[in-house]
């Protein structure tokens, strides 16, 4: 059974100024998650300015991000020095609480995603990995290319390994191509569309910066529309487990833990990073 559009979510334009274009398909008011991703932000800016040049922390989470224009130079308070390009994809598993901070090297484009950790691994060490643009494995057909970053898809695995089962892929379609894609046990599945228009069957459209919920099926078919190409994200798997409570870049499961994370931080516990917290 085909996959079909059972919800399409805008995404909001959180910052739009001339320079920085800044899409947020998750959290929204109407939904707070999709799989165990609570987070999707899609940007693209022409300067050096970045998003999170400054040292910053984070808990509670897995953030991924995966470059598809520009460069940045990522450094943390675990000691990781790491240089990105396009194609390349990094995860960072915050646990307990980490700092970090990203500088680019000039315009960029790409996404950044936050998977939620289950509360049993809420308070675990730190750890990163990324992964360059030829590590990553590629579907091939007709007018379309598929990189699979992390989990299955169409028996291809991704590198990248995260705590709840994931899948993440990027999916590029010349106009008017079509694919269709087996999908294994993925309980929840949805499509952002960064470039274009897909067609998803039964007259279905997605249009650029929608987010569509997928309902219950064995397979996907994405068809581009004639005039366009498509970029898109394919994103899923097991739902979030316990609550989701935000505090800014923290994200727990109760009020306690929240409330300790950030005495964590303002401590130091979670480490320095060019002075920052003190």
């Amino acid at each position: 059974m085909q996959r079909l559009i059972s919800l399409v979510l805008p995404a909001q334009r959180v910052i739009d100024d001339g320079d920085m274009l800044l899409w947020r398909a998750l959290p929204l008011p109407a939904r707070t998650s999709l799989g165990p991703f609570i987070f999707i932000d899609h940007y693209r800016h022409q300067s050096r300015r970045g998003i999170g040049d400054s040292p910053h922390p984070h808990a509670g989470i897995e953030v991924i991000s995966y470059l598809l224009e520009g460069g940045v130079e990522h450094r943390d308070s675990l000691g990781f020095k790491d240089r990105l390009g396009p194609g390349d994809a990094q995860w960072i598993r915050a646990g307990r609480g980490m700092l970090h901070a990203e500088q680019p090297s000039g315009g960029r484009h790409g996404l950044q995603l936050w998977t939620n950790l289950p509360p049993a691994q809420k308070l675990v060490d730190p750890a990163y990995a990324s992964f360059r643009s030829a590590e990553i494995p590629e579907i091939h057909r007709v007018g379309a290319r598929v990189r699979v970053i992390a989990g299955t898809l169409a028996g291809v695995h991704g590198p990248m390994q995260t705590t709840s089962p994931t899948l993440f892929a990027h999916i590029h379609l010349e106009p008017g191509a079509s694919i269709t894609l087996p999908l294994g046990d993925v309980a929840e599945l949805g499509i952002y569309l960064m470039q274009g228009w897909l067609d998803l069957g039964r007259g279905a459209q997605l249009g650029s910066g929608e987010l569509a919920i997928l309902g219950p099926g064995s397979y996907v078919t994405l068809t581009a529309s004639a005039m366009q190409r498509v970029d898109a994200v394919l994103l899923g798997g097991a739902p979030v487990e316990g609550e989701v409570l935000f505090g800014g870049p923290f994200v727990m499961d109760t009020p306690e833990r929240l409330a300790q994370t950030k005495r964590d931080y303002a401590s130091g516990k979670m480490g320095q990073l060019d002075g920052t917290p003190f």
